[in-house]
């Protein structure tokens, strides 16, 4: 067994889709920083998404708004939400949604080019690719990636995670990563 020490600026523990995207987003507005995924699968088909899906579930169509998305999810979830939460995260749909657009997901319109939309809160995709486009994103961001190296234990420091331990699943290799930060995807 191998014993691999690294250092990085940002941890990101799970390489499904908001691991990628976290990955993604910090390299974009800090070219600088040093990240790295620590996933237990793959992240060309990790996660949720890893099957792939025919819409994305949380958009705002035509007529809908952040306050009405956050009044629908209130009213879903039985009131058990943080509405500030909900309310920016509907104010990012459009800019996430045109983001894997770009990188290629197709997403269905119609003769005018507005996508169609598959119920009040979604519109349709192929999504069959969307786990491995966004995975190859997370690549072409400059991540370092660790596949199949599954997290056991943060490392602590007072009160801070200042890391995390793990081994590969694959060969039992152990990892200690030493991070500035670490985000639990």
């Amino acid at each position: 067994m191998e014993r691999n020490v690294i250092e990085t600026d940002i941890l990101i523990i799970g390489g499904g889709t908001s691991g990628c995207l976290a990955a993604v987003e910090a390299r974009e507005k800090f070219p600088n920083v040093r990240v790295t995924i620590m996933e237990k699968a793959h992240i060309d088909r990790s996660g949720c998404l890893a099957g792939g899906m025919n819409a994305i579930n949380a958009y705002l169509n035509p007529g809908e708004t952040p306050e009405s998305f956050t009044k629908y999810v209130r009213f879903d979830s039985c009131g058990l939400i943080r509405e500030d939460l909900v309310l920016s995260m509907s104010e990012l749909f459009e800019y996430c949604v045109k983001k894997v657009e770009k990188w290629g997901l197709p997403i269905l319109s119609d003769d005018n080019g507005n996508y169609l939309p598959r119920g009040r809160w979604n519109i349709k995709i192929n999504g069959e690719s969307l786990k491995p486009i966004i995975a190859k994103a997370a690549k072409n961001a400059g991540a370092r990636i660790l596949n199949w190296v599954v997290a056991t234990n943060f490392l602590v420091v007072g009160d801070r995670v200042v890391g995390a331990v793990g081994f590969s699943i694959r060969n039992g290799n152990f990892f200690v990563i030493k991070a500035k930060a670490v985000i639990v995807a």
